[in-house]
């Protein structure tokens, strides 16, 4: 089965609102999915609105110093992400007009900063797969909480990014075979993710829950449907988020740093590794596996996901003394 994403195109209406439309189309056209660039490219294209003059609409660097400027308490890789963008931007509309601004990188001091993801311990994970299966309806449908409950949990034990649980369709899960049929997503690139039995027995409840509320489903429904029959929007899905790390007693920063949603990603593939070193597993034969599993184009996009933790930390010294330990020798009266 083949599906077609849906590509929104927004409408512009700024003085270089044709610009960006052919900006948006020639990126496309390359290749390239643009689909929260869209949404970008409209947040820019309202700011240019009220600031731009139709009479020479140049996209000046007063323009741009105004447009990276820090909104609210944002940090600097949303104002990254947002330079990134307008650079683009303007190279695009340098072709036809030389007089617009020529951005460097890093300008006004601004840049992406190494990020470290915060990651789950064992216990949180237990807690938290706790709460996704106790979730309640906060506000909405009966079916809220089990929806978004559900599709957390599945999250937290697959690993799949946010975007490609939300666009889950009744096709593309097979509770018969145990397999996820993840399509078209990052890199353009789908995958079979196969999944645990237990995961299979909560899905197929799960299943059956959505099936009597809402009747039958036609296979091209999304499997975690919000009440319109759309997929949940991915704010909807952040907050139920936050309200099972709540439920779970887990804070949502600890020192110093957030929990994010994408960071059950990273749980996911810490606590594998962790598996794997209880199990005794060969890791140079399993770490590409995972690579596979994660979605990734190679073991080293997986790299960036595994980092020490105390459970990992615990695993390492376990096996190492387990092989090595007695080579090590206490004298106490070495002491002296």
């Amino acid at each position: 089965m083949t599906t077609t994403t849906l590509r929104v195109t927004p409408t512009f209406g700024s003085p270089i609102a044709a610009a960006l439309a052919r900006f948006l189309a020639a990126k496309r056209a390359a290749g390239y999915r643009y689909r929260e660039e869209a949404g970008a490219l409209r947040v820019l294209d309202r700011f240019l609105l009220d600031r731009m003059p139709a009479a020479d609409p140049i996209l000046t660097m007063d323009l741009a110093r105004a447009f990276v400027a820090r909104w609210g308490t944002e940090s600097d890789c949303t104002r990254d992400h947002r330079l990134s963008l307008l650079r683009e931007v303007c190279r695009f509309l340098a072709l036809d007009e030389p007089r617009t601004a020529t951005i460097p990188p890093r300008w006004l001091g601004i840049h992406r900063r190494t990020f470290v993801p915060r990651v789950l311990t064992h216990d949180e994970g237990r807690r938290f797969l706790e709460a996704c299966q106790t979730l309640t309806t906060r506000h909405g449908t009966t079916m809220r909480g089990p929806v978004l409950g559900t599709a957390l949990l599945l999250l937290y034990l697959t690993g799949l990014r946010a975007g490609e649980v939300r666009r889950l369709t009744e096709a593309d899960v097979d509770l018969g075979t145990a397999v996820l049929h993840v399509r078209d997503t990052k890199f353009g690139k789908s995958r079979l993710v196969p999944i645990a039995g237990d995961v299979v027995s909560r899905l197929q409840a799960y299943h059956a829950a959505v099936v009597g509320q809402c009747g039958a489903r036609d296979t091209s429904a999304p499997f975690f449907p919000s009440p319109s029959g759309r997929p949940y929007s991915l704010s909807g899905l952040r907050a139920a988020f936050h309200h099972v790390l709540a439920d779970a007693d887990i804070p949502r920063r600890h020192a110093g740093r957030s929990l994010r949603l994408h960071d059950l990603r990273h749980s996911v593939a810490v606590l594998r590794l962790v598996l794997w070193y209880r199990q005794q597993v060969d890791l140079a034969a399993t770490l590409p596996a995972l690579a596979t599993y994660l979605g990734h184009v190679g073991l080293t996009s997986s790299q960036r996901y595994l980092q020490l933790t105390e459970d990992l930390v615990a695993e390492i010294t376990r096996r190492h003394d387990a092989r090595f330990g007695h080579l090590i020798t206490e004298r106490a009266h070495d002491a002296s």
